[in-house]
């Protein structure tokens, strides 16, 4: 059966359809809304009237991820109990809001509010998406679920690199920002009209909730937190060995996903890039993310969880000698001449393989262990990855400022890229041997 005739004649697949399109799109224009501020520091810092700098953006940067870190703290819980789309729709409606006043300010302390409110908002899509793929979908379409999902965020990020860094060619940096607050409000409209919070709202059996490491094709076990209170599964999770291991492993991944944030000015600056065009050649970045995460949400579902461990271990690999020809380009010794594109190979190469090694084990883990309680777990495991970022945004600046600052930045992050390859590697194989046979 193709397609189209499935989404005639199967009502769940029909609605299994709407409710991703609906978390896509919503997801892409709350990722739209940083992304815009981001495709526009450069344009920021070059205007005189904000007198702003690297070590300024990067306190920016900072106060938006703490923004981001009481909101995954705040939304969490909300999401398991109040259910993901009315957070969500809350989140929308924050983050347009906030976004929208961020390009009507010109001190940083007031960015730095802005953006820490908008990224609040931002925050509650997450865990609402969490809540509503464990109650639309069953265990062995999660994965695809995650990297469809997942992929949304690399979309907007083209997106606002291509076409709003093409504004930014022609226009000032505050309408730039002003037209993704537009987009923002205008899907959460769409939003309140076709999101469901579950299948029996339009009249669709509800999904079973099943056990997470039980390795049968059709798991019949129920999940060991169903009738857990929350502070009996925060419990749960602090005495789970691979709880502690993903969290060092996606703070880790979280620190060099930071570099996606401050990667036009490094181009800029680098290779002496205008500030649109260094918004331009930043997509190269999401590019890669976005094709990798859509495609390995697919195979990650498909492959063993033992199989996991050399695929995505591998995968980490790779993205450590991306970095690693990043630091080598930015050598005093190498010439800047004619390195661009070996520099923009390399950045698509570093999001073709980190991505899906940050997205798809963390969400589907989350999903998978945490059952009922999945939004609360996969903040808490977000939470981690955020403080470690946070402080990584506060002093990248400042590194990024000195003398050979972009090198000295590099080498961070390549330390910490051999850091997550290493708790990754180790999570995926303690999660292997968790499993439970069938029979």
């Amino acid at each position: 059966m193709n397609f189209t005739a499935r989404l005639k004649n199967d009502p769940r697949f029909y609605w299994e359809v709407i409710l991703l399109a609906c978390m896509y799109g919503a997801y892409a224009v709350v990722n739209i809304c940083r992304a815009t501020v981001i495709i526009a520091s450069p344009a920021m810092l070059d205007d005189p009237t904000l007198e702003l700098d690297k070590t300024a953006w990067g306190a920016i940067l900072g106060w938006g991820t703490a923004g981001t870190i009481i909101g995954k703290l705040a939304t969490g819980i909300m999401a398991d109990r109040l259910g993901g789309r009315k957070v969500f729709l809350f989140s929308l409606g924050l983050c347009m809001l906030a976004t929208g006043m961020f390009g009507f300010m010109s001190k940083a302390f007031f960015f730095s509010v802005a953006f820490f409110v908008a990224m609040f908002a931002k925050a509650g899509a997450w865990p609402s998406m969490a809540n509503l793929t464990g109650v639309w979908f069953q265990k062995s379409w999660r994965g695809r679920a995650w990297g469809i999902i997942s992929s949304s965020s690399m979309s907007s990020w083209i997106f606002a690199s291509l076409a709003l860094g093409s504004l930014l060619l022609v226009m000032s940096w505050r309408w730039v920002i002003a037209s993704s607050a537009v987009m923002t409000g205008a899907f959460a409209i769409l939003l309140y009209f076709y999101l469901r919070q579950y299948p029996t709202d339009v009249g669709l059996e509800a999904i079973p909730s099943v056990d997470g490491d039980d390795d049968s094709n059709h798991p019949q076990q129920p999940h060991h937190l169903d009738n857990a209170t929350a502070g009996e599964a925060l419990l749960n999770f602090l005495l789970c060995p691979r709880f502690w291991l993903i969290c060092l492993s996606i703070m880790s991944m979280n620190i060099l996903m930071v570099f996606q944030s401050f990667m036009p000015l490094y181009l800029k600056e680098t290779f002496d890039l205008s500030s649109g065009m260094a918004g331009i050649s930043s997509s190269v970045f999401p590019i890669g993310s976005m094709f990798s995460v859509l495609v390995g949400g697919f195979i990650f579902d498909n492959l063993t969880k033992k199989k996991r461990i050399y695929v995505l271990g591998g995968m980490m690999v790779l993205a450590t000698a991306s970095i690693l020809i990043l630091y080598l380009l930015n050598s005093p010794e190498m010439p800047g001449n004619g390195t661009l594109w070996v520099a923009l190979s390399a950045i698509m190469m570093f999001g073709l393989m980190i991505t899906p090694c940050y997205l798809i084990p963390m969400n589907v883990f989350s999903v998978d262990f945490g059952g009922k309680h999945c939004g609360f777990l996969v903040c808490l495991i977000d939470v981690a990855g955020y403080l470690a970022s946070m402080a990584f945004e506060f002093l990248g600046g400042e590194i990024a400022d000195r003398v050979n600052g972009w090198q000295q930045f590099l080498n961070v992050m390549l330390n910490f890229s051999i850091i997550g390859t290493i708790t990754l590697t180790l999570f995926l194989t303690m999660d292997h041997r968790s499993l439970r046979k069938p029979g």
